[in-house]
């Protein structure tokens, strides 16, 4: 796997940023659907501190597909609890969803606004918003949709 360069995003207007580690990204990355008959792929995205200014992403994980097309992919939610559990003993807390699509320049389905916005009412005890990045086919920053869903909407966020 090639070594990406991190990345940082802000809410305009918002006190805080989020920045996403070089691994993180290079594990997104390589799963770009790059081929017409590749499948999505759906993993988690996860923060050691929830309290900082620039909120650090430091690892994004991949979940086992549990129906997976080109345009399409679900996951099981009980392995996505598991996986936050064993994590969160490692000291790392769970600050959103990543998934793939099949175009150059995603943008959320109604169905990843309403797996956003489940995800985020959950959440809203620990999260002030749910980090949702989709991955392109094309190169990041400009081949990645990332927005913050508050449980009404998504925000968008802009490349620093």
């Amino acid at each position: 796997m090639e070594s990406e360069p991190p990345l940082a995003f802000v809410i305009p207007g918002a006190s805080w940023s989020i920045r996403v580690s070089a691994g993180a990204v290079a594990l997104m990355n390589g799963h770009r659907q790059r081929r017409w008959h590749q499948r999505e792929t759906v993993g988690q995205l996860f923060s050691s501190d929830l309290t900082a200014a620039t909120i650090c992403i430091t690892e994004a994980t991949v979940l086992t597909r549990v129906k997976s097309s080109r345009a399409s992919v679900t996951f099981d939610p009980e392995e996505a609890d598991e996986q936050r559990a064993v994590k969160l003993q490692e000291g790392l807390y769970c600050v959103g969803l990543w998934h793939t699509h099949p175009e150059a320049n995603p943008r959320p389905s109604r169905t990843d606004e309403q797996l956003a916005s489940d995800h985020a009412v959950v959440a809203r005890c620990v999260l002030n918003g749910l980090c949702f990045i989709i991955v392109g086919t094309a190169e990041p920053p400009d081949g990645w949709y990332f927005g913050v869903h508050d449980g009404r909407s998504f925000h968008a966020t802009k490349h620093l």
